[in-house]
């Protein structure tokens, strides 16, 4: 998700992220994003959660890790909370077609959640930390509602992501006239960065692991549904239908070149982090 927020006051920048958020809603889902639940699935099974733990998912968008954990813990709860309105009533039709009980979807401000001191056994965060304007100030609010040895776990992308395709797509941007705003996910691409904010924020036992989430689309018509269905529709959507359709064919041409006998390969490397909050 691409999202510009230069010069933002962070009451603004929080508007436009949810804004980018509910235009993408619709399409989150699409088969072709399918990393984002491949990821959700992984990084529950780092947790090791038990069955009856009580689990907040922040950012929780379409609730991948939400739902996913609902099935998991049985015995537990699960509440998703998110700006995006729109991303959550996705979220929540999901989870009445799967008759999960166990599920909670509410939105809220991380900055400003209603729930007690110490009322979650364990928290995670996919792919949304690096949205806040202030991360370390997003970890302490998650760390007031943790448990002591809480456990916590978050995701995002390596530099990696999407090449060499996104820098085909940037290059074609801007041929337009447009250039894109700084991918956020970039202020935590490194396990450095990510062990840092963790430490500073008073957890312990971090672990961070790289693993390889890409996987072949199917052909150019597929790439082209990852890009409308994600953050850059955003970027998409400036230009106007002629020129769209004129960008669509030149780019869709070009990413057609990497193909092999597989189909065309989705770089998606992501970094997963497990720690736990400090008991005092």
């Amino acid at each position: 998700m691409k999202i510009d927020t230069r010069g933002l006051s962070p009451y603004e920048h929080k508007q436009r992220t949810m804004a980018a958020f509910d235009l993408a809603s619709e399409g989150y889902d699409c088969p072709q994003l399918s990393f984002f639940s491949d990821s959700a699935a992984y990084l529950l099974k780092k947790m090791r959660l038990k069955n009856d733990e009580r689990l907040l998912d922040v950012a929780t968008g379409t609730g991948h890790v939400a739902i996913a954990a609902a099935r998991l813990l049985t015995s537990g709860f699960v509440t998703g909370i998110d700006l995006s309105e729109k991303m959550l009533l996705q979220a929540a039709k999901k989870a009445d077609a799967m008759d999960l009980r166990n599920v909670n979807f509410k939105r809220a401000d991380i900055e400003d959640m209603d729930f007690g001191k110490n009322t979650f056994d364990a928290a995670s965060c996919a792919f949304g930390l690096f949205f806040l304007p202030d991360m370390g100030n997003g970890l302490k609010c998650v760390s007031r509602v943790l448990k002591p040895g809480g456990k916590f776990a978050m995701t995002s992308f390596k530099p990696s992501l999407w090449m060499p395709l996104r820098g085909m797509l940037l290059d074609r941007l801007r041929g337009y006239g447009i250039e894109p705003p700084g991918w956020s996910w970039t202020r935590l691409d490194s396990p450095v960065k990510i062990e840092q904010l963790l430490r500073e924020g008073g957890y312990r036992d971090i672990d961070i692991e790289e693993k390889q989430m890409g996987y072949y689309l199917k052909d150019k018509n597929e790439y082209w549904d990852v890009l409308w269905n994600s953050g850059h529709r955003g970027q998409l959507s400036r230009l106007s239908e002629t020129d769209l359709k004129k960008f669509k064919e030149e780019h869709l041409l070009e990413v057609e070149g990497t193909a092999d006998d597989k189909g065309i390969w989705l770089e998606v490397e992501v970094l997963f982090a497990t720690t736990k909050k400090m008991l005092a």
